[in-house]
């Protein structure tokens, strides 16, 4: 038996929302719904989301075409989290020892109070002894669930956009040994291959003109991006020059089972199609 309640990725944008639903059948992920509402003002400024009666109305308007019973999933711009790795603790312990102690160390390897952080953890790699730590600042969370909470949505998931992404490739079957690249409004958000350990950064849009100097730019980071090439998709119609090394791609491929019309740009679904196909937290 596979869930009946939708499975739905939220991606909350400056100037745009947009939203994914599916559900899992006994031939593949089926779409049953895809939503996105333009906003005339910014909601968002350098990854911190504002208040903004617009958007609580948008929210509001499309809750109302859902089921009343969904699992909702929305993502932390990258921006506004911080990351550190921290070496897995000794095979001995046992939950809830284990835990506390990753917690308490964890929470240490940050520069701020730890009062005013949450924090998430999971294996950096398989291949390798180490933890990834996130962590986000409480009040600003507290702010995303207040606002989300006014337009009655209650998310069971809150994941970060550089994992959304990661997951999407994988989903989508794309190879897993090159990278991703995303085109924001206002940046680009660039991810590792999955084949190594999780890496992500941000880059200015006005930093770079286009493809090839974005990647020129990350490739000092990241090498294996201006190397290898990318997996590359955005939220902006545009069309890629020849040769950039840039390739594009649609998360819908990920499903067995689509009903038109479908989005015009697919490439600008690929966090809301990330969230929405990922695992519960465990």
């Amino acid at each position: 038996m596979f869930p009946q309640v939708w499975q739905v990725g939220l991606d909350i944008q400056s100037h745009c929302v947009r939203a994914l639903a599916a559900q899992r059948r006994r031939n593949g992920w089926q779409l049953r719904h895809w939503w996105q509402q333009e906003l005339p003002e910014p909601v968002m400024r350098e990854g911190y989301l504002e208040q903004s009666d617009i958007l609580i109305t948008a929210l509001k308007q499309w809750r109302a075409r859902l089921p009343r019973h969904i699992s909702l999933r929305i993502a932390l711009p990258a921006q506004r989290v911080l990351q550190q790795i921290l070496p897995l603790p000794d095979s001995r312990l046992r939950e809830p020892v284990r835990h506390a102690y990753i917690t308490t160390q964890g929470l240490k390897q940050f520069p701020l109070d730890s009062q005013t952080l949450v924090m998430d953890y999971r294996q950096a790699h398989p291949n390798t002894h180490q933890l990834l730590l996130t962590a986000a600042r409480q009040q600003e969370l507290q702010q995303w669930l207040q606002y989300l909470l006014q337009a009655n949505l209650q998310p069971e998931v809150i994941d970060i956009t550089p994992s959304a992404l990661r997951m999407m490739a994988g989903f989508a079957g794309l190879a897993a040994d090159v990278g991703l690249l995303h085109r924001l409004e206002y940046e680009w958000l660039w991810v590792t291959p999955r084949t190594e350990p999780f890496s992500y950064g941000v880059l200015p849009a006005k930093e770079a003109e286009g493809v090839d100097q974005a990647l020129s730019l990350i490739g000092a980071t990241c090498p294996a991006l201006a190397t290898k090439g990318v997996y590359y998709s955005s939220v902006i119609d545009e069309v890629l020059p020849v040769g950039t090394g840039a390739i594009p791609w649609s998360p819908f491929t990920a499903f067995s089972q689509l009903y038109p019309p479908l989005p015009t740009l697919p490439g600008a679904f690929v966090l809301a199609g990330g969230l929405a196909l990922r695992g519960e937290d465990e």
